[in-house]
This record gives structure tokens, C-alpha cells and sequence, in this order.
């Protein structure tokens, strides 16, 4: 019997600290789930800004304002969960983003339509684009933000790829770097 009883005196500590101890996996639970709910951010659609507008209507084609949204939306998406951001249309924190200017690499359809002499893989230009980023918290103070443009500096250095927007998606895909960088710098993730 004394064996019992001291297996059970040894065991009476443990249920004190067994409640402790779910305790604390309780606060470390809690812990852990704050970093996602800090981590929630909205990116709203990129912005054109005014120049770029015009020269899409006038020269570029409407349509192609959306390729360059949907190139932004994706690489944004995609930098910015590599960095452990949880999109979220719901978030309060956001990500402003405008598209300042765009300049094809090729000619677009709409430029290839105007102009039949062109030659849409053939005819290069140097190409790239200018963006800018407002990161703000959850009660709308901006934190942050970035600017960022890269153009070819010689035919030499245009993109390889065939798609009109080849110089400005290289641009792009730097600036979702640099916007997810600084959202884990507003963080103190860096």
C-alpha cells in the first residue's frame, strides 16, 4: 500500500503544475495568433495615375491598364505571402498602390492595330515603369511606402521576354520585393 500511496503523493505535484502547464500552452497559443492577426492585409486594386491614363487611351490601349493591375495584384499577392502576410479584402491595414507610368517593351495590340508596320516580337523599345506604395495600419496612418522605377537603359538590357509589358513587369516584380520588405520592416520582422 505505501507503494500506491507514494505514487500517488509523486503524482499530486503534477496535477498543480498540469494546470499551469496548459496554461502557459494556452498564452503560447494565444502568442502565436497574433502575429497572423497582425499579419491580415487588404491590397486594394493598383490605381493608374493621370499620365499613364492618357497615354493607355491615346497610345497603349485601354485594355492594357488592366494587364498592368493583374501583374501588380499577382506579384504583390505572391512577395507578400512569401513574406507571411495573410491577404484580406477585410483587413484594416492596406497596401495603396499606384502604377505612375508604364512604357511597352513591344508594341501592344492596340499600337499594332494603329500601326501595322510593327512588328509585335520585332519592334523594341526600352521599356519599363515607375510605382508607388502607401502602407498604412489598421487606423489609416501611413507607416511606410515606396517608390520605385526601373526603364532599360540600352536595347541591350530589354527584357527577353516577348510581352509588351516585359521591362515593366521586371519592374514589377522588384517593386513587390521592396513593398513586402517594407511591410515586414513596419512589422519588425526585418
Amino acid at each position: 500500500m505505501k507503494g500506491n500511496d507514494r505514487s500517488a503523493d509523486r503524482s499530486a505535484p503534477w496535477r498543480g503544475r498540469s494546470s499551469v502547464l496548459a496554461a502557459i500552452a494556452v498564452l503560447g497559443a494565444a502568442c502565436l495568433a497574433w502575429p497572423a492577426v497582425a499579419a491580415s492585409v487588404r491590397v486594394p486594386t493598383a490605381t493608374i495615375g493621370t499620365d499613364l491614363q492618357k497615354a493607355l487611351h491615346d497610345r497603349y490601349g485601354i485594355a492594357e491598364g488592366k494587364v498592368l493591375q493583374q501583374e501588380v495584384a499577382d506579384e504583390l499577392a505572391r512577395e507578400l505571402r512569401a513574406a507571411g502576410a495573410t491577404l484580406d479584402d477585410a483587413a484594416k491595414a492596406n497596401i495603396e498602390v499606384s502604377i505612375d507610368d508604364a512604357v511597352p517593351t513591344h508594341p501592344t495590340r492596340f499600337q499594332v492595330a494603329q500601326q501595322p508596320s510593327l512588328d509585335p516580337v520585332r519592334s523594341v523599345s526600352r521599356g519599363g515603369a515607375r510605382l508607388h506604395a502607401v502602407l498604412r495600419d489598421a487606423t489609416g496612418k501611413a507607416v511606410d511606402h515606396v517608390d520605385y522605377d526601373y526603364y532599360a537603359v540600352s536595347l541591350d538590357t530589354v527584357s527577353p521576354s516577348g510581352s509588351p509589358w516585359g521591362d515593366a513587369f521586371v519592374t514589377i516584380e522588384r517593386f513587390a520585393s521592396q513593398v513586402a520588405k517594407a511591410w515586414k520592416r513596419s512589422l519588425g520582422r526585418d
